[in-house]
């Protein structure tokens, strides 16, 4: 998890309130299984307010005209920096987070598992069909076993 404060040093923004890291990295930190190579974190809309002007020509809006109407992210080299997954926002998305060396926020396994189910319902992704399942394996061999 050190390598995360390294990585967010490199962006050089001191964030107003502490990320939320989502996807690969987070399944790497409950060891469902390994991240691949770039960071996915949901921020504050503080955060995203700032982000949004400091980086105007890297802003991806996924199948919407405006930050209304659908997922907004800011994609950077080893980043992405998200406003909204599925229209759920910083807040929706940090309940039972795990905090990090006060750097940054774990995002839940059941958020997780909502995420990925979102995906893998919607988009049916291949990748998403398969952290569901890896996420429903961990669940069931750390809560029920």
């Amino acid at each position: 998890m050190i390598s995360i404060v390294n990585r967010l040093k490199k962006l050089n923004y001191i964030f107003i309130r502490k990320p939320l890291v989502v996807g690969g990295t987070a399944l790497e930190y409950y060891d469902i299984r390994k991240s691949g190579h770039g960071l996915d974190l949901v921020v504050s809309i503080e955060d995203w307010l700032i982000l949004k002007k400091l980086y105007p020509e890297n802003i991806n809006l996924y199948g919407g005209k405006d930050e209304k109407e659908i997922d907004a992210t800011i994609n950077l080299e080893n980043f992405d920096l998200i406003k909204t997954l599925y229209q759920h926002n910083y807040d929706d998305l940090c309940d039972n987070y795990t905090e990090i060396f006060n750097e940054f926020k774990i995002i839940s396994v059941e958020k997780l598992l909502m995420l990925k189910t979102l995906d893998a319902v919607y988009n049916k992704t291949m990748k998403s069909i398969t952290d569901q399942k890896l996420i429903v394996d961990f669940i069931v061999r750390n809560k029920y076993t």
